[in-house]
């Protein structure tokens, strides 16, 4: 087994035409030296191990203490498995739940999401785009299958901009759509700026919610960062508004071992969870402690 620590595997130099998982490793590769890249592989964001080509289960405990909602402490089993005696193009993946952002915490909506598994066939994959179909089971024993699109290309020396479409449909919710815009902007060696961005339907709600969030993340060395966070939610109905906004922190490392980290994240918020609520300001603070165990399936 191999173990990493926002690391990317490399792929081996090859004159001859390559298989379609070794070009997957090609471009791990090309954006492992990219600072964003980095950092996402650090944080353990879920859309890196979605689309890397090599496998990662991620164990997590929660303990969170929220001003309003008291203590509450979550484990969770997330991440992906290749399936490559069945096909190279098939995984299985735990915890596949669309409540949560693929990108990181900083965009969530502020409920337990539902713990999912599913089958991910990768339809085609190119150097700046690609496409998945899923098909699985939510928390709730009802089916679900989507499709999503992904486009991510450098705009410049130090901009990566990232576009991704996602169609659902779930037996117990019908249809629902997400979208979502990413940029990231490398400022030095150590820092980089991520914007995101994401709008979701569906088909039993009314309007469109919408989530967007600013971080400023810092490598403090090879096995700790440092993070700085702002982020809005809200909804166009009824009537448009605001759910919520605040900011936070986010501090990660390594601790005792390579696959083993501890993150802190104090935040303060301001929300209100349906229109008609009164607004009111909530301390949070989450401690995570992470187990990574991460193979290479060949």
């Amino acid at each position: 087994m191999v173990l990493l620590s926002g690391t990317a595997h490399t792929a081996e130099d090859a004159g001859e035409d390559k298989p379609w998982l070794d070009d997957s490793h090609e471009y791990v590769s090309e954006r492992a030296d990219n600072l964003a890249a980095w950092m996402d592989s650090f944080f353990g964001v879920n859309r890196v191990d979605e689309e890397a080509p090599y496998s990662t289960l991620r164990l997590r405990v929660e303990p969170e203490w929220d001003e309003m909602d008291g203590w509450d402490t979550g484990l969770s089993l997330r991440g992906k498995v290749h399936l490559p005696n069945l096909n190279k193009r098939v995984s299985l993946l735990f915890s596949d739940d669309d409540e949560r952002t693929g990108s990181d915490d900083l965009l969530i909506d502020r409920q337990n999401a539902p713990d999912d598994i599913a089958l991910q066939i990768t339809g085609r994959e190119r150097k700046h785009d690609r496409i998945d179909f899923k098909i699985g089971l939510r928390s709730t024993l009802h089916p679900k299958t989507s499709v999503r699109y992904r486009y991510e290309k450098p705009l410049s020396e130090s901009i990566i901009g990232r576009f991704s479409q996602e169609a659902l449909y779930r037996t117990d919710d019908g249809f629902a759509s997400e979208t979502r815009g990413d940029l990231d902007t490398i400022l030095d060696d150590d820092k980089v700026l991520q914007w995101t961005n994401r709008l979701r339907w569906f088909e039993e709600e009314p309007g469109v919610s919408w989530n967007t969030g600013l971080s400023l993340n810092r490598r403090l060395s090879n096995n700790r960062v440092l993070g700085y966070y702002t982020a809005i939610s809200g909804a166009t109905e009824p009537g448009y508004y605001t759910r919520s906004y605040g900011f936070g922190l986010r501090y990660r490392q390594n601790i005792y071992r390579k696959w083993l980290f501890a993150e802190l994240q104090p935040s303060y918020f301001w929300r209100r969870d349906e229109f008609e609520d009164k607004r009111n300001g909530s301390a949070a603070i989450l401690l995570r402690l992470e187990a990574v165990f991460t193979r290479d399936w060949d």
